[in-house]
């Protein structure tokens, strides 16, 4: 089977010949790897065979140009392309940014920065029928990526001042989530006008952490969802399963995603209290779930924790389709190669059907 047939048929609860396999990896990671035996010049999903999806992408930005505006040896401050000025640490990638200031920040700055959330052709990368075409030949399952309207305004105004408005001013999120959903919808159509056929779509949006939700489902339900719903509904109508990332303990919102209509659920972390053996026996009929092989055990190199770890989950989770590997978020340094490669021949064995 190619990849696209088998999460296809994964995705609609189907039985294909294995499970697929996606991760991500830690730049330090592959890094670390190029010392123990991974090819140089060969990445983890090449030589693990994890290159399974594509994605297409187009510029959801206001589309400023970024600039430098200070540098040392230690960090780099710019302005991006959506005006907040941020601030980048040089040393390894366990951290993440630190926003300073943003170009909207109430209702005013908003106004004036609207407009810029056009759709328009020239937000297609030049080298999109070429991408697609390749991904096609490669008989990859083809998602349109992007950050989902929650993520995408944090991207604007900041974590802070987005939940603080969500609390204090939800009308002015609704409308920013609104334009941005307006745009995704306009753009993705626009990209199937040009003859690119998806097979999903794949949104992240980060709405929870380790001990739950970033908000009640209620303010879900009021703020996020009626975007989410136009969405995915949009999605659903042409045939593009939806695959929603969100991070942290997901479990309080998982009701309200299949009724706003998600398919299938990543990365699952086991760190937050996520465990696909237990999601499976409730959910296991109407959602489809990608990830929760715990990073931590793939830390220990303990052979029988691991395999314990593979065994128990994914014979579980591949039971009438509806599963495909991924580490629960993504692979830390502190995994070695031999680690993991014995641990994909592990995914390899248990996850025939």
């Amino acid at each position: 089977m190619t990849s696209q047939e088998r999460i296809k048929a994964l995705l609609n609860f189907q039985i294909p010949d294995r499970i697929a396999k996606a991760d991500g990896f830690w730049k330090e990671t592959v890094e670390r790897w190029h010392t123990e035996g991974l090819p140089e010049g060969q990445s983890p999903e090449a030589y693990f065979g994890l290159n399974e999806f594509g994605s297409i992408w187009v510029d959801l930005s206001f589309r400023f140009k970024e600039e430098i505006l200070d540098e040392t040896d230690e960090y780099t401050i710019l302005r991006n392309e959506y005006g907040v000025t941020r601030k980048l640490l040089k040393r390894g990638s366990g951290w993440i940014p630190h926003d300073m200031d943003f170009a909207v920040k109430d209702w005013r700055s908003w106004e004036e920065h609207k407009p810029l959330l056009q759709a328009s052709e020239d937000r297609i990368a030049p080298q999109t029928k070429e991408t697609y075409r390749r991904l096609r030949e490669e008989g990859r399952f083809i998602t349109y990526g992007m950050p989902d309207p929650y993520e995408k305004t944090q991207g604007v105004i900041g974590q802070v001042a987005l939940l603080t408005k969500m609390a204090e001013d939800p009308a002015f999120i609704r409308d920013i989530f609104e334009t941005h959903t307006t745009l995704m919808i306009q753009m993705c159509q626009m990209l199937m006008d040009r003859g690119i056929v998806f097979d999903g779509a794949w949104l992240n949006g980060d709405i929870a952490y380790k001990n739950g939700m970033l908000f009640s489902p209620s303010v879900y339900r009021e703020i996020l969802m009626p975007s989410h719903k136009r969405l995915f509904d949009f999605f659903n109508a042409h045939d593009m399963p939806v695959i929603y990332h969100t991070d942290g303990d997901i479990r309080e919102a998982i009701p309200l995603l299949l009724e706003a209509g998600v398919r299938c659920l990543q990365p699952l972390e086991a760190k937050a209290g996520m465990d696909v053996r237990r999601l499976k026996e409730e959910y296991g009929d109407r959602l489809a779930f990608m990830g929760n092989i715990d990073t931590r055990v793939m830390s220990t190199g303990d052979r029988q924790l691991i395999e314990e770890e593979v065994r128990s989950k994914i014979t579980v989770a591949k039971q009438g389709g509806g599963y495909i590997y991924h580490s629960d978020h993504s692979v830390p340094p502190s995994v070695s190669f031999e680690s993991y490669r014995w641990m994909m021949g592990l995914v390899e064995r248990y996850g025939r059907y």
